[in-house]
């Protein structure tokens, strides 16, 4: 069968530039058999496979203000707030975003999805990756962007899930489940160049190079791998940036498309596999 299966990362407001990258691959004619995403990946595979397809769109309808001032803070108004997210269970309330998924996906569920999809979340208490394939969409996105300390865990059928990049930030594996032939899109930040000035910094760049490996890990299982590579680091929360990571991400699907054309064709010796007699 022709056609590729997207892993699709995680990465705040650089996730559009996933709508970029399936816009290009509409437009080649390339055949979409399965999607697996999480976090903002989670976001925009639920988004595409259920024809929300116009970014601009899907953000108006997810947008929270309290969440993006987070790219804003600095100095006092950082500490503040700090101390006032260690005072509860987290720093933003979840009610804006839950709405606007909800008027996005209404009450569409997992398994009626055209495309199939797959969403990664991670079980907060004993940090297995979980990965969605039944239930309300909006459900399974909010929990997949659960991210922790900014949005509260989303209860599951007796888990309390969090964000997929928690457990695997470019779900690879999930999308080999659904089809065998992947494409990768990692939407991450170029890793820091410039060494930690307080301990908290060195503590969070220290979590943020684990989860860097693992992240390396998975992606070696991928039979093509699209970095969106940006020019210079972009905030998780910095929704000014959204035109950018749109175009960049459409950039890198064009700079790859012979690639991924060339993956996505049946291959004679695949095909005659598929046909060999068993047993």
């Amino acid at each position: 069968m022709r056609g590729v299966a997207l892993a699709l990362g995680g990465g705040g407001v650089r996730g559009y530039a996933h709508l970029g990258v399936l816009t290009v691959l509409e437009e080649a004619g390339i055949p979409i058999r399965g999607l697996a995403g999480s976090s903002a990946g989670a976001l925009a595979a639920s988004a595409y496979a259920f024809g929300h397809k116009d970014p601009w769109k899907v953000h108006e309808a997810i947008f929270d203000e309290e969440m993006a001032k987070l790219s804003r803070s600095g100095g006092l108004r950082a500490l503040s707030r700090l101390y006032r997210a260690l005072r509860r269970p987290a720093l933003a309330e979840p009610a804006r975003v839950a709405e606007g998924l909800r008027a996005l996906f209404g009450d569409a569920l997992l398994e009626e999805s055209p495309i199939p999809l797959a969403l990664q979340a991670a079980d907060l208490l004993t940090g297995e990756g979980v990965v969605l394939r039944r239930g309300p969409v909006w459900k399974a996105v909010l929990a997949s962007m659960a991210i922790p300390g900014i949005l509260p865990p989303v209860a599951w059928e007796g888990r309390l899930l969090v964000d997929g990049d928690v457990a695997e930030k470019v779900p690879v594996q999930a999308a080999k489940a659904l089809f065998p032939k992947v494409v990768a899109v990692d939407v991450s930040n170029p890793p820091p160049q410039e060494a930690p000035r307080t301990a908290l910094e060195a503590a969070l760049l220290a979590g943020e190079a684990s989860r860097r490996r693992l992240k390396e890990l998975a992606l070696q299982k991928a039979d093509l791998v699209l970095s969106l590579d940006p020019p210079f680091p972009i905030d998780t929360f910095d929704h000014e940036k959204l035109p950018l990571v749109y175009a960049l991400g459409k950039q890198r699907a064009q700079e790859r498309l012979k690639e991924i054309q060339a993956l996505s064709r049946v291959r004679l010796k695949d095909l005659l596999q598929a046909l060999r007699p068993r047993g």
